[in-house]
């Protein structure tokens, strides 16, 4: 992947949006049309006062072939949570997971709302982003008094048959699924909204999953996938397994982050995960970051290790540009611009008790080439803006470019070094990296 087709990740949008040329910037806005015809959120919250056990909701879709989950997932009492539906008849089903067994049994306390209050993109016109905090809130009163009149397996294996939105939950896959294609690399990029119909939001294994040993999720940049990452599965310990973050790289990171959290909340409320570690590439950072930021109690004490490689903590001048000059709009440069209300929130996150944050950013154009403002995509600035360097516990800079850096033989020996704990993160001998 050569750095100028990267660096385009940012740039092309706005050149694209700006001479109106048919480069993808019309993709993107027929899919955003799409978007905002077919989609919406459903918010809600899960509420009474004698449930203490986990509560698995299931949101239903009404076809003409029969009822089928559309999505499902576990969530805390009175927590607020949101679930992207596209435009369809619907059902909600909750119920109060009384022994464990991700499977409703007449007795547990349970609720059914039909048609449940969707806030539809479409009736939200004239709003420049989506407000999280003014969508109208779906109340889920669970009672002993609800039957439900269907049986409900939420397990995985069970979900992975009869709902999309489960498929991608903990697949075993290789490098060559078709998830991580060209195409649909490109999708995300151009047609965020296609990607999550025909694709869809991933936690992919490279193995079969086993609950005993530590895990690392590995989340991939703009306009990428996890292929990025795979110099660097190479160096990680046998003792973890590896998990693979897979988005769309347009939709808004408020969104992918908080996805990202309640993918990894799921994991740990279904099973007793020893460690969850993150690493991160470039913008994969910031989405790592919000994650941790609406992080609760119980996955941010399972996570011990953050390492971020040429995050623009800083955010990006062409997003902020993007805004200003586009006739079309991508939904992540709203949190990408500098200054950003996502960028603000995400700065506030204290990392000085865990997880531990290291930090490795990139001020070359070339593998070992002299020292640059950039490093072809990203600005050192960025990389190193001071709530970053703040909350790392050690700050590594590599003679590399944006891309090249993920396949250094020196950065992948210092991801091993850190995550098997020999020296905290010593460079090799033969290995030199800039200190902050």
């Amino acid at each position: 992947m050569s750095i100028s087709w990267r660096r385009n990740s940012y740039l092309v949008l706005i050149t694209c949006s700006l001479s109106l040329s048919a480069c993808g910037i019309q993709d993107l806005k027929e899919d955003l049309e799409i978007v905002t015809e077919g989609y919406g959120y459903l918010k809600a919250r899960a509420s009474d006062a004698d449930v203490g056990a986990s509560i698995l909701v299931a949101l239903v879709r009404k076809d003409n072939d029969g009822d089928a989950i559309a999505n499902a997932r576990s969530v805390g009492l009175d927590e607020p949570f949101y679930v992207l539906v596209s435009k369809a008849d619907y059902t909600l089903l909750a119920f109060s997971d009384s022994n464990g067994d991700f499977s409703y049994q007449p007795g547990e306390p349970a609720a059914m709302i039909e048609d449940p209050v969707i806030n539809w993109f479409r009736d939200m016109e004239g709003q420049k982003r989506v407000d999280y905090d003014a969508l109208e809130i779906q109340a889920i009163e669970l009672s002993s008094a609800t039957v439900l009149d269907q049986s409900l397996d939420l397990s995985v294996a069970s979900l992975r048959t009869s709902s999309k939105a489960a498929d991608n939950f903990l697949e075993v896959v290789t490098w060559e699924h078709e998830a991580f294609s060209a195409e649909n690399k490109a999708l995300g990029m151009w047609q965020p909204g296609a990607f999550q119909e025909q694709v869809g939001y991933g936690l992919y294994l490279l193995e079969e999953f086993d609950p005993a040993k530590k895990s690392i999720v590995l989340v991939h940049g703009i306009d990428d996938t996890p292929l990025v990452f795979t110099s660097m599965v190479e160096v990680i310990p046998d003792d973890y397994q590896v998990l693979l973050f897979h988005y769309p790289s347009s939709f808004p990171l408020e969104y992918t982050s908080y996805v990202l959290n309640e993918t990894l909340d799921e994991l740990v409320r279904r099973y007793e995960l020893p460690q969850v570690d993150v690493m991160a590439h470039s913008m994969g950072g910031l989405v790592s970051k919000g994650m941790i930021y609406q992080a609760d109690e119980t996955l941010r004490e399972k996570m011990d290790i953050f390492i971020s490689v040429a995050s623009p903590y800083g955010g990006h001048t062409a997003a902020a540009a993007g805004l200003k000059w586009s006739p079309v709009i991508a939904p992540v440069w709203w949190a990408m611009a500098p200054g950003s209300e996502y960028l603000t929130t995400i700065d506030s996150v204290d990392l000085t008790n865990r997880p531990e944050h290291h930090l490795i950013y990139t001020y070359s154009q070339e593998t070992g080439g002299p020292r640059e403002k950039d490093d072809g995509v990203v600005s050192v600035e960025s990389q190193l803006a001071d709530s970053a360097q703040k909350n790392a516990i050690a700050i590594y800079g590599v003679a590399d470019n944006h891309v090249g850096v993920m396949h250094n033989a020196c950065v992948t020996d210092l991801v091993g070094s850190i995550l098997s704990g020999d020296g905290a993160g010593e460079a090799a001998p033969d290995c030199q990296f800039e200190q902050q």
